[in-house]
């Protein structure tokens, strides 16, 4: 029989050993976090989600009450299994350094609690602007900078781009280009045109005309399909793919359901579309399937207010010299149509108007019925009745208005109707010092990047 003193070290050795199985796992079911949405001191954009990965389901009300933001932040929580999302439901200030905390005590379905408190900090990128340089048939894709001045390319596809659409985000950009067969691809790349793929080949058939959905996983497009027995394209219907797997389908299964110009609301309750046959813009409840059309001859969907409950578009009114132009809003919650000016301005041809993002004014083209081609832009408060005029130029045409993000710049194109360039230009309109500056001399269909 062994002694005493030689069982002794055997005895401590499994004693340490099953102390440190036992420190081992406790540490692997310790809560910890895995992945932080973005890094600590890492940029997103002004409307990106803000998010963490941890090591093991959690109970969602224990972390979602001990997350907070500095300055405070208001939005909504989902879940993507042991992943927490904050969607801000505003969008957030590049000025700022917001400070995101999970405080000790967030449980996980073992019972176990997170230790020690969560802290990190996100940056806010400033948006530039996505642009086409354009020539007879197509294009390419550019982005200027608001860092540095700079402009730059990111697409290089032999001008085959014809047009394009950034994600809510702004990480990723989708843009139609045209192929070999006469038709248009669907393709996406991130936001400094690194890593382009085809996310849809649309052989003979021409898609284009990309809506982002408001959590950017699907995208809605218009598709008009190429019939080889007439040699002709059929009318536009609106289709969806999804934008990861390129998984795509009619939005429509009835087959003479034609439409163009998708628009999902910011709400992401509701998609319009243009129907070409009814002369109508069709609204589509993506809650309930219901459907309701507001007519209008102007084949255009409008825009959306910054709620989503409601609906601003412009149609045709008979005139004396020409047809006129109405501005009307839709509410969907009360079902009615007002005139966006409380009462019907006559003689006046406006280009459809774009809401701001605080709902408090719209921006639209403008002439005077029976006057010359060129439109200036106005702005308009629909709460104080105040209007503005922003350009007047009887030599040149503006088009193309686009709000930023907190609705104090407006970036616009300039068309020169006369002698000169025949290029499109670009320019920015400040709300704080009431100035316009050009920012591109060759770019055309400006659109903010988050």
């Amino acid at each position: 029989m062994k002694s005493r003193s030689r069982l002794l070290p055997w005895m401590l050795l499994i004693i340490a050993v099953l102390s440190l199985a036992f420190v081992v796992l406790r540490l692997a079911n310790r809560v910890a976090w895995k992945v932080l949405y973005p890094s600590d001191g890492d940029e997103i954009s002004s409307k990106g989600r803000i998010g963490v990965t941890f090591n093991q389901p959690m109970q969602a009300k224990s972390v979602e009450q001990r997350f907070s933001i500095q300055p405070e932040v208001s939005g909504n929580f989902s879940w993507e299994g042991n992943t927490l999302w904050f969607s801000p439901e505003a969008w957030l200030d590049p000025a700022q350094i917001y400070q995101v905390k999970i405080t000790a005590g967030a449980e996980a379905f073992n019972g176990r609690a997170l230790s020690k408190p969560l802290t990190w900090q996100v940056l806010v990128r400033e948006p530039d602007i996505l642009y086409l340089v354009l020539n007879e048939t197509g294009g390419e894709l550019w982005r200027y900078e608001f860092s540095s001045g700079s402009t730059n390319p990111i697409t290089e596809t032999n001008d085959s781009v014809i047009d394009f659409a950034p994600s809510p985000t702004g990480d990723t950009i989708a843009f139609a280009q045209n192929n070999n067969s006469g038709g248009t691809d669907l393709w996406i790349t991130n936001r400094d045109g690194s890593d382009p793929v085809k996310l849809l080949d649309c052989s003979y058939d021409r898609c284009s005309q990309t809506a982002w959905s408001v959590d950017g996983a699907w995208i809605a497009y218009a598709r008009e399909s190429f019939d080889h027995n007439t040699v002709l394209f059929q009318p536009a219907r609106v289709w969806i793919v999804n934008a990861l797997s390129g998984e795509t389908n009619p939005l429509y299964q009835q087959d003479r359901v034609y439409g163009h110009s998708p628009s999902f609301s910011p709400d992401g309750k509701r998609l319009a579309t243009y129907d070409s046959l009814q002369n109508a813009i069709r609204i589509l409840e993506l809650e309930t399937s219901q459907e309701s059309a507001v007519p209008t001859v102007y084949p255009s969907v409008g825009d959306w207010s910054p709620k989503g409950d409601e609906l601003i578009f412009v149609n045709l009114v008979p005139g004396v010299l020409e047809p006129n132009v109405g501005m009307f809003i839709v509410n969907f919650d009360q079902q009615e149509i007002r005139d966006a000016f409380g009462e019907f301005l006559p003689n006046m041809d406006y280009d459809p108007p774009r809401w701001s993002p605080d709902g408090q004014w719209i921006a639209y083209g403008l002439r005077p019925v029976g006057g010359g081609i060129s439109k200036g832009i106005w702005i308009h408060n629909l709460d104080t009745g105040e209007s503005k005029q922003l350009t007047d130029d009887p030599a040149a045409t503006f088009s193309g208005y686009r709000w930023d993000p907190w609705g104090e710049r407006l970036v616009f194109q300039r068309f020169q109707l006369s002698g000169g360039s025949t290029n499109a230009s670009l320019w920015l309109w400040d709300r704080a010092t009431n100035t316009i500056q050009m920012l591109v001399e060759n770019g055309a269909r400006p659109e903010w990047l988050p």
